[in-house]
């Protein structure tokens, strides 16, 4: 009963680290993440604590130069968490932090990399809200998730209050074969986190694109699944609960 969890962190170089809270990375498929959202609201505060210290230890002891990223499995039934690994990197899944603390990461990257003395102080940063993102991809889910690059012939994806797009794509792009097939991202953001499952629903429902297969109702799927909305999943659940029932729906 793992979950994935991982602290954003950036570094100024000379030892100083500060967090941007975490991110529960956990619904996947053959380990790349599909889903992401912040905060983990299933972990208590004591241990999101020790997790946050965990993170920032670890990279001061390195003097971590930049945006990094200390990734842990937390097992739920033990309360318990464990180092993976750091990301050394911006992660796709960086603009949840940024809506739920008010930062711009990227902005913050290129001002250290200029010499600027760009680090808030930990007591500047906080987390409030919560914010889902979900990873677009031009990939058909019911057919093994075979890639499907092509014309875009109809893009419109959603807006209004607590949704944000990251994307390069417009009407009549042609997406080509030759590189990752994430397309776009979908953040939603809202007070609470079942405030947010519901916007995230619907937004999903109002994203509309036309000329090549998306993994949009694979993700209107899983948003819809009690199990998700009730935060009742692990690292594994996408793959052996919610995948086997949509595509032998999707056939």
């Amino acid at each position: 009963n793992a979950r994935h969890v991982e602290v954003q962190a950036v570094g100024d170089g000379k030892g100083r680290v500060v967090h941007f809270g975490e991110r529960d990375c956990s619904v996947q498929r053959r380990y790349q993440k599909v889903i992401e959202e912040a905060p983990c609201a299933l972990m208590p505060a004591k241990l999101r604590g020790e997790l946050h210290e965990s993170a920032v230890k670890l990279l001061s002891s390195m003097k971590y130069l930049n945006a990094g990223t200390v990734e842990f499995l937390y097992d739920v039934d033990r309360q318990a968490i464990y180092f993976i690994e750091v990301n050394t990197r911006i992660q796709v899944e960086h603009p949840v932090s940024e809506q739920v603390t008010g930062f711009d990461l990227v902005q913050t990257q290129f001002r250290i990399a200029g010499g600027e003395a760009a680090l808030p102080r930990q007591d500047q940063i906080k987390v409030g809200r919560h914010a889902i993102e979900c990873r677009i991809n031009a990939e058909d889910a019911a057919r093994n998730f075979m890639p499907s690059p092509g014309r875009i012939t109809r893009w419109s994806p959603p807006r209004g209050a607590g949704i944000r797009v990251d994307s390069h794509c417009h009407d009549g792009y042609l997406v080509p074969p030759y590189y990752d097939s994430m397309i776009a991202k979908l953040i939603v953001t809202a007070d609470d986190r079942p405030a947010c499952v519901e916007r995230l629903q619907r937004a999903l429902a109002n994203f509309e694109v036309e000329g090549l297969t998306t993994n949009i109702p694979l993700l209107r799927y899983i948003v819809a699944q009690n199990d998700f909305a009730q935060n009742r999943f692990h690292t594994k659940w996408l793959e052996q609960s919610v995948l086997p029932a949509f595509q032998q729906d999707h056939v």
